[in-house]
């Protein structure tokens, strides 16, 4: 999968939390976990290669 395809992919998932959690739709200490434990899923998942320069 293309770098930035499964940037967006998180992107977006990280985007539907915050809006679930402004909205109340889940609850608070959930939304809270969720947004500091999604970026680490990301670069727990993202392939080395993807991250090396040049």
């Amino acid at each position: 999968m293309p770098p930035l395809i499964r940037a967006l992919l998180w992107a977006s998932a990280s985007l539907a939390i915050a809006l679930a959690w402004i909205a109340d739709a889940i609850p608070g200490t959930v939304g809270s976990i969720l947004v500091l434990v999604l970026p680490i899923i990301m670069l727990a998942t993202t392939p080395r290669a993807a991250c090396r320069k040049g």
